[in-house]
């Protein structure tokens, strides 16, 4: 029921909303005549309501927006921007994931040979006694 031998706010505004049970209200009660703490959450709670209360009523006056008309021109603008934009990704994306001619996305042996064996590579750069030994041995890793 209390945690710390304190009501929760749940149970506070469980309680003050007339929610509770009989038997949970009268403990809370026998609860808050003794405890000044949970009293003054009870009193806050209170207070908050009675201060938010005219808040529908004063929402109720305030003028309505009418609602804004919709400007097809520029809506129409948009889709077209919008379809010619993916219509040009559509036609270049080919051309530029070709590996035709020496475009700066088209791989050399070298690095092509590196992407294959980089496990190798990796083992060889945390092992470079290996690559001395080969290099010695007349054998150029």
């Amino acid at each position: 029921m209390t945690t710390q031998n304190h009501l929760t706010p749940a149970q506070i505004d469980h309680y003050r909303s007339g929610l509770a049970s009989a038997e949970q209200a009268a403990q809370m009660e026998m609860h808050l005549k003794h405890c000044p703490r949970c009293q003054e959450a009870l009193q806050f709670g209170r207070r908050l309501s009675a201060q938010l209360g005219p808040l529908p009523q004063l929402a109720a006056r305030l003028p309505r927006r009418t609602p804004r008309a919709v400007r097809w021109p520029r809506v129409f603008a948009a889709g077209m921007a919008t379809a010619s934009l993916a219509l040009a990704v559509f036609i270049s994306v080919p051309h530029l994931t070709s590996n035709e001619g020496n475009y700066p996305g088209s791989l050399s042996p070298q690095v092509a040979d590196a992407v294959q064996n980089i496990e190798f590579y990796q083992w060889l750069s945390n092992h470079p006694q290996m690559l001395q030994q080969g290099l010695q041995n007349g054998n150029p890793a």
